[in-house]
Parts: C-alpha cells; structure tokens; sequence
C-alpha cells in the first residue's frame, strides 16, 4: 500500500492543475475580504476553510489522482497485478487525505502568518490554537467527504459522480441544511454537524465524542465504497 500511496503521490504532484487551484485559492482567499481586528479575521477565515478552501483543493485531487487513473485505466492494472480492491479504495483515500492536509497547512500560513505580519491582526495564543483547530476539522470534513464520494466514484467507475457529489454536500447541501435545520435533528446526523457538534464540546471543555462516530461514518464509508467496488465488472 506505501508503494501505491508513493507513486500517486510522485505522479501527482508533478500536475500543474494542483498549483494553479492552490495559487487561486490563495488568491482569493485575499480578495475574499481583509480585516485588522482579529477577532473578525477568524470568521472570515473559518468561511474560507468551510467553502473555498474545501472546494478549491477537491476539484484539482479528484481530477489528478482520480481521473486520470480512471481514464487511463491503471487501476484495473494494478488489480490485474493482484492489489486488492479495498486496499486500493485505501491507499486512494489515503493519498487524498495528505494531498488535502496540504492545501490545508497552506491555508494556515496564508492566514496566519500572512495577516499577520501585513494586517498585524495579532492572534492571541488561545486564538491561533483555535486557527489551528479550525483548519484540522476543515481537513477532517473534507476526507469524510472523499470517503463518501468515493461509494458513487467507484459503484458508477467515473470521477464525475465524485466531483458532482462533494461540490454539491459542499456549496448547497451543507447551506440548506445549516439554513433550514441547524437547530434540529438531520444537519447533526451528517458529518458536518458532528463535527461541529464536536468542535462546540472543545469550546465547552467538554470531550469531543463526536469526532469518534465521524471516525465510524468514515469507516463505514469506505466498508460500503469497497462493497460497490468489488462487485463492479471491470475488463481487467
């Protein structure tokens, strides 16, 4: 599995197509709106992190990592070399999952250390480790939304379900439930609502459990993901 998590990773990057998305990220996250108080800085930050920075990073993994081995077909031959499905579903998640932790730790030092030092919007120790913490559940949401679009990915073999999926749980599922449900129970049943549930216990001093049933969905993603993956007819 290191192996395939390496050589995904060698290809990958070597695709201009995730530094132009990370350029534009950066780019409009600046143009996105500046403020000196840090206190507004971080709202401004913690919408960025939830949507721009979210969709930004997925479109150019799902194209790179994802589309081009459906396409080309080298996933049916690595399973013809005899790597097992699951732990192909695996080593795929688990590529996204660092490509993603990247563009995370670039947004922090676009938003940290470049408010900073040119807005001198001083953050407090407790409200960088609050950035901190903001930018680790934002990465956290993400790769459950991988793990989730990854089940229509692999049941459909096309890349465009994935795409179609995480943009839309992103830019309108996410709002419509937080507009129409917030208070209620179905946005805290979804991913996003348990984390946000947990970051709320964090606020409160309180155990976040609820970072351990996201853990769960996860996993039950992937066990279901596989399931549809193994009983796809592929012309190996």
């Amino acid at each position: 599995m290191i192996n395939l998590i390496r050589a995904d990773l060698r290809r990958v990057l070597r695709r201009p197509t995730l530094y132009i998305f990370a350029g534009l990220m950066l780019l409009f996250a600046i143009l996105g709106g500046l403020s000196s108080d840090a206190m507004e800085m971080m709202n401004i930050e913690k919408n960025d992190t939830a949507y721009l920075v979210a969709i930004m990073a997925s479109v150019p993994i799902l194209i790179t990592l994802y589309g081009d081995d459906f396409r080309s077909g080298s996933m049916i031959t690595v399973i013809g070399r005899g790597v097992s499905r699951t732990k192909l579903l695996v080593a795929k998640l688990i590529t996204s999952s660092i490509l993603l932790f990247g563009f995370y730790v670039l947004a922090f030092i676009e938003f940290y250390v470049f408010h900073t030092f040119l807005l001198n919007a001083y953050y407090s120790p407790k409200q960088t480790a609050l950035t901190v913490l903001m930018i680790f559940l934002g990465w956290f949401r993400n790769v459950a939304l991988f793990a989730f679009a990854s089940i229509l990915m692999y049941a459909l073999w096309n890349v465009a379900a994935g795409i179609v999926t995480i943009l839309g749980l992103i830019a309108f599922l996410r709002i419509l439930l937080m507009a129409v449900n917030k208070e209620g129970t179905i946005y805290y049943l979804t991913t996003d609502g348990m984390i946000d549930k947990g970051y709320s216990a964090v606020m409160t001093g309180n155990f976040p459990y609820q970072f351990i049933i996201v853990v769960v969905y996860v996993t039950a993603f992937i066990v279901i993901g596989s399931l549809f993956f193994k009983r796809k007819e592929l012309d190996l």
